[in-house]
C-alpha cells in the first residue's frame, strides 16, 4: 500500500458510499470532471456528474450532514484511494452539479474501478 503524496491531482474515477450504512460502493453515475488536492493525509475533492437521481441523493446526505465514503483513482498513479469525508456539498455547475468533500485518505490500494 502506497500513500497519497500532497499535490493536486485529476480524477479518473469515483465510486462512493454512505459510511453509517452501505456495504458496496456505487459508481458515481454521469461523472465528469474532477480534482483532488492533498496535504498532510488531509484531501479536498471536487467531483462534476450530471445525473440528477444521485444529486437528489446527496442533496438528502448534505441536508443530514450524513459522512461519506469516496473510492477514487487519479490521473497518473496506479492504486485506488479510500476517502473519509465528512458530509458532502453538493452545488450546481450550469447543467451539472459539483459534489465537494473534504476528509482524510484512509488507505491505498491496486485494485481497478471498473
Amino acid at each position: 500500500m502506497s500513500t497519497l503524496p500532497d499535490g493536486e491531482y485529476l480524477l479518473t474515477k469515483v465510486q462512493w458510499r454512505r459510511q453509517d450504512r452501505d456495504g458496496a460502493y456505487r459508481p458515481l453515475h454521469g461523472f465528469t470532471t474532477g480534482q483532488l488536492v492533498a496535504e498532510g493525509g488531509r484531501v479536498q475533492a471536487q467531483a462534476r456528474f450530471n445525473d440528477q437521481f444521485l444529486s437528489n441523493r446527496f442533496s438528502d446526505l448534505e441536508g443530514e450532514g450524513t459522512p461519506v465514503a469516496l473510492r477514487v483513482q487519479v490521473l497518473e498513479r496506479e492504486d485506488t484511494y479510500t476517502l473519509r469525508c465528512a458530509g458532502p456539498v453538493l452545488d450546481r455547475a450550469g447543467a451539472s452539479y459539483q459534489l465537494q468533500v473534504s476528509g482524510e485518505v484512509s488507505g491505498a490500494e491496486t485494485v481497478s474501478l471498473n
